[in-house]
């Protein structure tokens, strides 16, 4: 009897608590399971979620989620009974949240009227961050040495407009907010400008440098992207220097007129090339050139790239100048890919020796220096081209060089690129892109631009 007793008090404990096991199992509807509200009886239901902020509109009383489980936008309405609180659970009010901000809440699922907002404390964030390692390609951006992945549909913003990833230039100041190894928000705190070159004559086949961190070889047409903000640009050319300060303004282009220098006499300078493994390709400013032959060079800078199959490419700046004998000899030993590259290894420059001396009566003046360049650099596929259709009209540079206007077709080039679009009249445009070496034509369609 006992036992029986036992088995009917057992029966009715496992019925009372159906309720909750059929609760605890519904489907997932955003980061957490949904659950009823703690009153029922009108019918709401309250969820919640994770979720970077993409609007707030003070005027309406909603606010613009992206949800960051589903990857789904949502509008939601919010009202004085709304709590909202600071990732140190202080409180606030909505417009003090900025776009970008990773926050949990909760809302009423039936009405979608949001009521607690948490600025998450899971989340982490770089303030101030510039010239960070965007993998284009893998999705994956390092910062301070730590590498972090976003999707494709992460949420970007320009000031409180949305941007995409596109429009994220390596000239930008951004703030990165996410959770985890995951990015959730770029927020592009400074932007970027423009600056154009007139009357460089004197300059072409010279270098332009802006504050140590942008090398260019100087051509006929350049729109360089440059930061926001004051800046001191160096031109270079033989002998002939010019140093200007500029200031530039986000999505705005300054002009720098150098016509008042002269252009000096022209000099030239020989070289050789010396190159492991033999018959490695040579190339100078993108075209291929004779490593079997001493060659004449004008006195400036030049890009140069020497590859050859199982080994690592180099890329280097030669700066050819008044040499100390008949030419100049560079010795340039190419890695084998299986082994770490010794990125600050330089090749051996060595001047040549005429008849009847020696190296120590040669004078001590260096006539060409080889400097490291940017690791994005890479020599053209001469096979391939890219296309910009669109926008019509429109000036395409391709990181600060003019290829002509659109549409139009080019050699490709490979790597990280920024794509400059400029028309007179409209607000000038640029976009930072990564093109794959895969023997592939490219083609791009940009959006139309926008009148000033």
């Amino acid at each position: 009897m006992k036992k029986q007793k036992y088995n009917f008090l057992v029966f009715f404990a496992m019925l009372a608590m159906m309720p909750f096991l059929l609760v605890g199992c519904q489907g997932k509807t955003s980061n957490v399971q949904q659950k009823t509200a703690n009153n029922a009886s009108d019918g709401s239901v309250e969820q919640t979620a994770v979720a970077v902020v993409k609007q707030v509109d003070a005027d309406a009383g909603t606010v613009v989620l992206h949800d960051t489980d589903t990857q789904e936008e949502q509008t939601f309405s919010y009202n004085g009974a709304t709590t909202i609180y600071s990732k140190n659970s202080v409180a606030m009010v909505m417009t003090q949240l900025s776009c970008g901000e990773i926050v949990e809440v909760s809302y009423d699922g039936v009405k979608n009227l949001l009521t607690n907002v948490q600025v998450s404390k899971d989340a982490w964030e770089y303030c101030a961050v510039k010239g960070a390692d965007i993998n284009r390609t893998d999705n994956d951006i390092t910062v301070t040495g730590r590498k972090y992945q976003y999707d494709n549909t992460v949420s970007v913003f320009s000031g409180q407009q949305s941007a995409t990833l596109m429009d994220l230039n390596e000239q930008d100041e951004i703030t990165i907010k996410g959770i985890g190894t995951k990015v959730q928000s770029f927020q592009i705190t400074k932007g970027h400008g423009f600056l154009r070159l007139a009357g460089q004559d004197a300059f072409i086949g010279g270098t332009i440098e802006v504050d140590q961190s942008i090398f260019l070889n100087v051509q006929d047409d350049m729109l360089i992207t440059v930061g926001e903000g004051e800046h001191t640009v160096v031109l270079r050319n033989g002998k002939l220097e010019a140093v200007e300060n500029i200031t530039v303004e986000k999505d705005q282009e300054v002009l720098l007129d150098l016509s008042e220098y002269e252009p000096l006499e022209e000099k030239e300078g020989k070289v050789k090339f010396v190159v492991t493994p033999s018959g490695a390709a040579l190339y100078i400013n993108g075209k291929q050139r004779n490593t079997n032959q001493v060659l004449t060079l004008a006195y400036g800078n030049y890009n140069v790239t020497v590859r050859a199959d199982g080994y690592e490419d180099y890329t280097g700046i030669l700066h050819v100048q008044k040499s100390a004998g008949a030419y100049q000899t560079i010795y340039v030993d190419l890695v084998e890919e299986k082994e770490e590259v010794q990125k600050t290894k330089t090749p051996t420059v060595t001047p040549s020796v005429s008849a009847g001396t020696s190296p120590k009566n040669q004078t001590d003046a260096t006539a060409i220096v080889v400097t490291k360049a940017p690791e994005t650099t890479k020599a053209p596929d001469e096979q391939h081209t890219i296309t910009v259709k669109a926008p019509i009209g429109a000036s395409v540079y391709v990181n600060g060089i003019y290829q002509g206007v659109a549409p139009i077709t080019f050699s490709k080039v490979l790597g990280n690129a920024t794509i400059t679009l400029s028309k007179e009249g409209y607000v000038t445009r640029s976009y930072s892109v990564n093109i794959a070496d895969d023997g592939k034509d490219v083609n791009y369609s940009f959006a139309a631009l926008i009148a000033e």
